[in-house]
């Protein structure tokens, strides 16, 4: 062998070389079918790329009938191999087909015109055709993805591309007589552009390998990290459903409280009622018409007395059951506080009116509330002062008004013991009573409602101590915005 051939040797040693290192590098990395075609089809080009080399060795019938369909079978191959990397469909008949018209025109070549200019035209040109298809997939590869790599590649093919079609323009132009298998320019620069392809083709397909695998890794770490939103979001959902299906249990205990509550504080006043209007119907049968009335009068004054608290009852345990259990402010019309106030007093034990105290600090003459809700708040504010003070003590109402915040005011003092410190905390909760003796009916509710209907009209309930001492009474201040 001469040293070009020698030379040629070696560039097919290197098409061999480059590929097992690119296989070796990412077998394990990458799709493999993807590496396996690339590897393959490099590993064809530098069999045939030797054959030829080796012309001088072997008989010519081995050397160029087989070295060059292996040459081409590995543009196919490598094509394939980029297809899968673009996610492009592949099309392995087609593939078949190109590689089969190229070793035919080929071998028709060799056989019908052997080994001249026109037969090294032919076979140039068809390496050209297979050159020019790997660099329009790598150029593909490059726009679609910008992988700098998948540039390397294309251009790498573009120079073996080039130099290929300046050999075949060489031969095919009509000058004079050359050497089909000399060493001349054309031949030198086809050299080297083999060269540049074995080197930086290899190095371009495996660097377009790293990068897929990379941006692959990263959709899968984006997939995963949204399969992991979406867990949390379903997480978070399924919390709320629970919290909800708790809150909603909560709900029906309460009902069934409530329901309890209204039976038990309603069953015995009713007992008790029903005792003192069968008393005094026996009381109006008796013969002395005077003593008949005055005792009649006396036991449907108690009957009228225990209907009232049932009333009360009723009212406080509908109410928290229905209208308070809503979270939206209620709507609000002018009530007169005259009215509003007469009305409240008129829900109180008759007996216990003396004991009430009216001061009107107020030229307001109507204000903007509920007139439902402010009765009934108004109301559980005096039975309860009225309930946990001495017997007799004076109750006195105050109706003032408040410049900052713009408000009217309801302030219901008595002389009872006071609070307890440790029953201030849950004194405006569902079921927080005190102690004292004054007390005979009620399950906790009263100051509950009255804190649930200063909520809905986005006001407040405070509360304060009158002054020192073990008889300093208790203020309960409603503050109504207007």
């Amino acid at each position: 062998m001469n040293q070009w051939q020698t030379a040629s040797f070696v560039v097919g040693l290197i098409h061999l070389a480059l590929p097992l290192s690119a296989w070796n590098i990412l077998y394990r990395k990458h799709d493999r079918r993807s590496v396996a075609l690339w590897c393959s089809g490099s590993l064809l080009f530098g069999a045939g790329f030797l054959l030829i080399s080796l012309r001088d060795v072997f008989p010519h019938w081995l050397t160029f009938t087989v070295g060059g369909p292996l040459a081409f079978a590995a543009y196919p191959l490598r094509c394939a191999a980029l297809r899968r990397e673009l996610g492009l469909r592949a099309n392995g008949w087609r593939d078949l087909t190109f590689w089969s018209v190229l070793s035919v025109v080929y071998l028709a070549s060799l056989f019908l015109i052997g080994v001249s200019r026109t037969g090294v035209a032919v076979s140039t040109g068809a390496h050209l055709v297979g050159a020019g298809m790997l660099t329009w997939l790598a150029w593909r590869g490059y726009r679609q993805s910008r992988f700098r790599s998948a540039a390397l590649l294309a251009a790498t093919s573009g120079v073996f591309a080039s130099a290929l079609a300046f050999r075949t323009a060489v031969h095919l132009i009509p000058t004079q007589q050359i050497q089909t298998m000399a060493v001349t320019a054309d031949f030198a620069i086809m050299f080297a552009a083999s060269f540049v392809a074995a080197l930086y083709g290899n190095l371009g397909y495996i660097g377009v390998a790293l990068e897929s695998s990379r941006r692959q890794e990263l959709q899968r770490t984006a997939e995963l990290a949204r399969e992991h939103e979406s867990l949390a979001q379903s997480e978070i959902r399924l919390r709320e459903q629970g919290a909800l299906l708790e809150e909603r249990a909560q709900l029906l205990r309460q009902r069934e409280e409530m329901l309890g509550a209204l039976a038990h504080e309603v069953r015995q006043p009713l007992n008790n009622a029903l005792a003192a209007v069968t008393s005094a119907a026996h009381v109006i049968k008796q013969e002395d018409p005077d003593d008949a009335r005055r005792g009649a009068a006396d036991r449907l004054l108690r009957a009228k007395t225990v209907l009232m608290q049932v009333n009360s009852a009723l009212d406080n345990t509908l109410s928290d059951a229905v209208l308070l259990a809503g979270t939206e402010p209620v709507a609000c019309q002018d009530v007169d506080l005259d009215t509003l106030l007469a009305l409240a007093l008129g829900d109180v034990d008759p007996g216990q009116l003396p004991r009430i105290g009216i001061e009107r600090e107020s030229r307001t003459r109507t204000a903007s509330m509920n007139a439902g809700l402010m009765r009934l708040a108004l109301r559980n504010v005096l039975a309860n002062a009225l309930a946990y003070s001495p017997v007799g003590t004076p109750v006195l109402v105050r109706i003032v008004d408040s410049d900052d915040p713009l408000a009217i005011v309801f302030e219901i003092s008595d002389q009872g013991p006071g609070i307890a410190p440790e029953l201030r905390p849950r004194l405006f909760t569902r079921g927080g009573r005190g102690g004292a003796v004054y007390n005979k009916l009620g399950h906790g509710l009263g100051l509950y409602i009255v804190r649930r209907v200063m909520e809905l009209h986005r006001g407040e309930v405070q509360l304060l101590a009158r002054g020192p001492g073990p008889s300093s009474g208790t203020t309960v201040r409603l503050v109504v915005p207007q």
